[in-house]
């Protein structure tokens, strides 16, 4: 198996990081929507308490929100390299063996069939 970095710099795209990398983008994801969340709410608290209340409790709503969606985002990504898979699955099975070698084709003088 390749290495990352030589995914990483292969021009071709024929071995995609994604599938390797997308547990990690989506923990960093959801280390970004937590400390959103915290900033938000303790930035709803610094503005008194009621708004404190509404910011804690919007933000998280929205919080849980964007984490749905980034998940449901990273399965439909991963479900592209899985039908890319079987796609290529199909495509081998369906590849006849080898034809066998029939040599270069008959010459055709040009002179035959003229009147």
């Amino acid at each position: 198996m390749p290495s990352f970095t030589h995914k990483m710099f292969n021009l071709s795209f024929q071995e995609f990081i994604t599938p390797s990398i997308i547990k990690i983008l989506y923990v960093l994801i959801l280390i970004g929507v937590a400390i959103w969340f915290v900033v938000t709410a303790i930035a709803g608290f610094a503005a008194g308490f009621g708004y404190g209340l509404l910011y804690l409790i919007g933000s998280a709503i929205a919080a849980a929100v964007f984490a749905i969606l980034a998940r449901v985002y990273m399965e439909v990504i991963m479900v592209f390299f899985r039908m890319l898979g079987l796609l290529e699955n199909i495509a081998a099975a369906k590849t006849p063996a080898a034809a066998p070698d029939l040599g270069p084709p008959p010459s055709v003088d040009p002179g035959v069939g003229e009147a």
